[in-house]
């Protein structure tokens, strides 16, 4: 009974397996009949499956496997699971050429059969001759095997053959390609193809080169001949061009000529705008020129104006002590002459100290090199130091100086020294230009966020055309021969410099109506800086102060002077041996270094500048010396006055920095308070 069951159960499954397919074929079938009758071309609808066994056909005809191949492309539609063209074919009992176009059928995401056309190849020849191309042109379509599928001419003779060895090597490398080649015909013809990566077909395209080259030709020859009459109108605009622009040229060569030469020019207009802006150019630069020229002619006459007169004030006080120093030296004087010679020879030196640190101070300025020591300091005190300087000059000229502080302890941040050479420098300047019986006003007034400082004075004044050059270096209301007053001309320059290091400004004005002029310099408020001792004294005036009260003479003390100037080293000797000391000297570092094997000095006082070492090396190989001389008191003496000399000393192991030239009191003064204070650290306590 159970294999009964299984019997007529599998019967069932097997009638009904017959019954889907009989639909599924006339469900494919009857449209494939409908289609073929719209698409004459086509020779049969066939129905495979997936193993390629020929399940129907319509119209129906006797299609074998081994001739129609089903297997074949029914297997590639399996393999590849889209529609694929089968390599031309020929069937037995059939004329012509055949190919098949098959795509798979899907029913529940399973490849269940395989659709194939089957085409004459004569379809694909038909559709090739109606593309559009050119009339002498030929479209071929090659199968994936290389054989001709279809040809737009002459298809009879060669669809079915395989195609020439020179499109098989090139084909073989690539699906793309274009060259020149030969039909078959023997006809020279440029070619193309293109070959389908999923079909496997190519079509190629060949266009006779006379066809090709022809027109090309043509065209080459109309654009020549176009182009040749361009350049000859070219040539002809050129021609006009050009003699405007090399006339406008030569007059723009000859005026940068005449330019160079340093003449004035006038170059000529032009139509050509670059040629215009060039001489627009060449016009300003003539001014320009002429302007710079100018400059220069009034900056090498100022310059002579100043070497004049730096050679007069050099040579007026060197006249001075030159004469009295060689009356001195032959006895031609008398002695009640004689402390009117020392005074003269004083007097004019010192004159000759200012001339050249002004001058000093300005090379500083210009090259940037001048360095403020900013502290807090209290006006009155600066101003009161300043007016003591200038004091003697005034008296003699019974010039009257007053003074007016309302705030007699008001304080401002600034350099001491540089603050009270400003002030001495604008009070030298007033007693200078002011009459005899004169006087000079010194205000000093805290007004909102600045502190003005006026010093005003009862001379002539500064004429008009001079007033805005008062402050420029080597300028002076009157030059030349017939001066009333001497001078550089560089104190106002250095009043200018030093206020706009400060942070400030200064301007000069005459009063009016009264007479004089009046000379204003406006400092910022900035914070003050306490420092714990009286900010209107420097250092080097403390340790004068000091030397003052400790020591005026230098009894016993061992001291080495080095100098390599004989002068200089003869004059220090003798200020040192009239102090009492006990001196030696030597004119050379070799020469020291000699003398202190064998002698061991308390003080050694040496140059900078020498032949061989310097005394910086001098310094270094001392120090270096054993026993005491580590602890010698050493004391730079140097015209090198510049703060990174007296920075580059101090380094080198000198306790102090002296500059030349050097008052012989302030020497002693020094060397007796840096003993004094060596004294003090190397005493036991």
């Amino acid at each position: 009974m159970r294999g009964w069951k299984l019997y007529k159960q599998g019967t069932a499954l097997t009638s009904q397996a017959c019954t889907f397919l009989k639909e599924a074929l006339e469900w494919a079938l009857d449209p494939a009949q409908r289609l073929i009758v719209r698409r004459p071309d086509w020779s049969a609808i066939v129905l495979t499956d997936p193993r390629g066994r020929l399940l129907a056909t319509t119209p129906a005809r006797d299609l074998q496997d081994a001739a129609f191949r089903a297997s074949e492309w029914a297997r590639a539609v399996v393999a590849a699971n889209h529609f694929v063209v089968s390599p031309l074919f020929q069937m037995p009992g059939l004329p012509g050429h055949f190919v098949v176009i098959a795509i798979p059928v899907v029913r529940d995401a399973k490849l269940t059969l395989v659709l194939g056309a089957l085409v004459r190849a004569d379809a694909f020849s038909a559709i090739l001759r109606r593309q559009q191309t050119p009339p002498e042109g030929l479209v071929a379509l090659v199968d994936s095997g290389n054989n001709i599928v279809a040809r737009s001419r002459q298809e009879d003779s060669y669809v079915g053959t395989p195609v020439t060895g020179a499109f098989l090597d090139i084909a073989a490398r690539t699906n793309e390609a274009a060259w020149q080649t030969e039909t078959r015909e023997g006809v020279p013809v440029y070619s193309a193809f293109s070959r389908s990566p999923r079909t496997g077909l190519t079509v190629g395209l060949a266009l006779p080169r006379e066809q090709v080259d022809g027109p090309v030709a043509r065209i080459l020859w109309y654009l020549t001949a176009i182009w040749l009459g361009f350049m000859a109108l070219a040539g002809g605009v050129a021609l006009v061009l050009g003699q405007t622009i090399v006339r406008a040229m030569s007059n723009a060569s000859k005026s940068a000529m005449k330019l160079a030469r340093g003449e004035t020019v006038v170059p000529l207009r032009s139509r050509v705008a670059e040629i215009d802006e060039l001489a627009t150019q060449l016009r300003d630069a003539s001014d320009l020129l002429a302007a710079r020229n100018r400059e220069r002619d009034e900056a090498s006459r100022i310059k002579d104006e100043f070497l004049m007169t730096v050679s007069h004030e050099l040579r007026t006080p060197l006249t001075a002590i030159y004469g009295w120093a060689r009356m001195l030296s032959t006895g031609e004087i008398r002695d009640a002459q004689r402390p009117r010679a020392a005074q003269a020879i004083e007097r004019n030196a010192s004159a000759l100290q200012q001339l050249v640190n002004d001058l000093l101070d300005v090379s500083r300025i210009v090259s940037g090199r001048l360095r403020l020591d900013v502290q807090s300091v209290v006006a009155a005190d600066v101003v009161s130091a300043a007016i003591d300087a200038v004091r003697p000059a005034a008296l003699a000229k019974q010039i009257r100086v007053t003074t007016a502080i309302p705030d007699a302890a008001l304080r401002l941040s600034a350099d001491p020294d540089r603050l009270r050479q400003v002030i001495w420098n604008l009070l030298a300047n007033a007693v200078k230009f002011t009459p005899a019986g004169g006087r000079i006003e010194v205000r000093v007034v805290a007004d909102a966020d600045q502190i003005a400082l006026t010093v005003r004075d009862t001379g002539p004044g500064v004429e008009a055309d001079f007033l805005p050059h008062a402050f420029d270096r080597f300028r002076q209301g009157a030059a030349g021969t017939t001066r009333a007053h001497g001078g550089l001309g560089l104190g106002l320059a250095i009043v200018r410099h030093l206020v706009e290091l400060h942070g400030g400004t200064v301007s000069a004005t005459n009063n009016a109506p009264d007479a004089g002029a009046t000379f204003r310099v406006a400092l910022p408020v900035l914070a003050s800086v306490e420092t714990g001792r009286d900010p209107a004294v420097s250092p080097e005036e403390g340790m004068m102060a000091a030397a003052s009260v400790r020591a005026t003479q230098l009894d016993g003390l061992s001291v080495f002077v080095v100098d390599d100037h004989q002068h200089t080293r003869e004059m220090v000797t003798t200020v040192l041996e009239n102090a009492g000391a006990d001196v030696r000297a030597a004119a050379s570092a070799e020469d020291a270094l000699m003398v202190l094997e064998t002698w061991l000095p308390q003080v050694m006082i040496s140059d900078i500048e020498m032949q061989g070492q310097d005394g910086y090396e001098l310094m270094q190989s001392v120090r270096s010396l054993a026993g005491n001389r580590q602890r010698l008191v050493a004391v730079a003496l140097t015209a090198h006055a510049r703060p990174e000399d007296r920075l580059r000393a101090l380094e080198a192991g000198f306790q102090w920095h002296l500059t030349k030239p050097i008052d012989p009191g302030e020497l002693v003064g020094v060397i007796a308070s840096l003993v004094a204070q060596a004294g003090e650290v190397s005493s036991p306590a």
